[in-house]
């Protein structure tokens, strides 16, 4: 089922506190999917035109592996990041199956991005991770034990929930492929996910679900620890809509995953997630 967008911020996110629930069907909290053996072709929809902008790149993956890539979803204009399985690599492409057996030929390879190594998560990780159900969202390492099932905490909706994945690793820092960044846009401070970087520019995916192109000198790296904050603390809070404001912690919700933050007088304070909040 089509999602028509693809979070509320990350994020960053995203990850905010409006972050709209995925229109997808499915349980979050039931195990992941496992790979299908079989797969179907998905129908190719329409290029947006930053697609036209991506650089040649050569592939960083190979075939047989799982990797991050950048899909369009079902009408062309919303993409999203998910971990599918490298099915064959071509000249600067590559075809790819998800999680439901859906097959994508010509994915440009400069959208596709090796996993990270996630043995050495630890529980309270602040880190990306993926499940059929959750595109490339920001949580907390909540269950880390060798041989049991990775589970990670997560905003939903304005709600925490806990879920099985099926990858996580720890967040990626500085300019790089997969980070969360802040850039301008509409006369506020945006927050999003690189997919696609060359030297000069980077195309950057937003909470909406599209793709904006940005010069690279205009990112601003974020520094997403997720470390515990306590009241009275300075922070930037993200919200989808808005963009960051300076707040001031004025409530511990739940300890390393949610706080209220205050942004003034006048104003009434908001519950954010721990991946909204970059500290001062």
């Amino acid at each position: 089922m089509a999602r028509q967008a693809r979070l509320a911020f990350v994020a960053l996110a995203l990850v905010s506190c409006g972050r709209p629930e995925p229109q997808r069907e499915g349980n979050p909290s039931a195990a992941p999917s496992p790979l299908l053996p079989a797969s179907t072709a998905r129908p190719k929809p329409t290029a947006p035109e930053w697609m036209a902008t991506l650089p040649a790149a050569k592939p960083t993956v190979v075939a047989g592996a799982e990797a991050w890539v950048t899909l369009l979803q079902a009408g062309g204009e919303l993409a999203e990041v998910a971990v599918v399985r490298v099915d064959s690599v071509g000249d600067g492409v590559l075809s790819v199956i998800d999680k439901t057996g859906q097959r994508t030929d010509g994915v440009p390879a400069a959208l596709a991005h090796p996993i990270g190594d996630k043995r050495n998560l630890r529980e309270g990780t602040l880190a990306l991770f993926y499940t059929w159900t959750t595109p490339s969202w920001i949580g907390r390492v909540s269950h880390a034990v060798n041989h049991d099932e990775l589970r990670v905490r997560y905003d939903w909706a304005g709600t925490t929930r806990e879920t099985p994945v099926d990858h996580a690793e720890p967040l990626r820092g500085g300019i790089t492929p997969l980070a969360f960044v802040a850039f301008r846009m509409g006369g506020s401070t945006s927050m999003g996910q690189i997919v696609a970087l060359d030297a000069a520019r980077a195309w950057v995916l937003t909470g909406s679900g599209h793709v904006e192109l940005r010069p690279r000198g205009e990112l601003e790296a974020l520094e997403l620890h997720g470390k515990d904050l306590s009241v009275g603390q300075a922070v930037r809070a993200y919200r989808w809509g808005t963009g960051f404001e300076r707040g001031t912690v004025a409530k511990v919700l739940e300890p390393g995953i949610r706080y209220e933050i205050a942004f003034g007088p006048n104003q009434p304070a908001v519950a954010h997630f721990v991946g909204a909040l970059v500290a001062l």
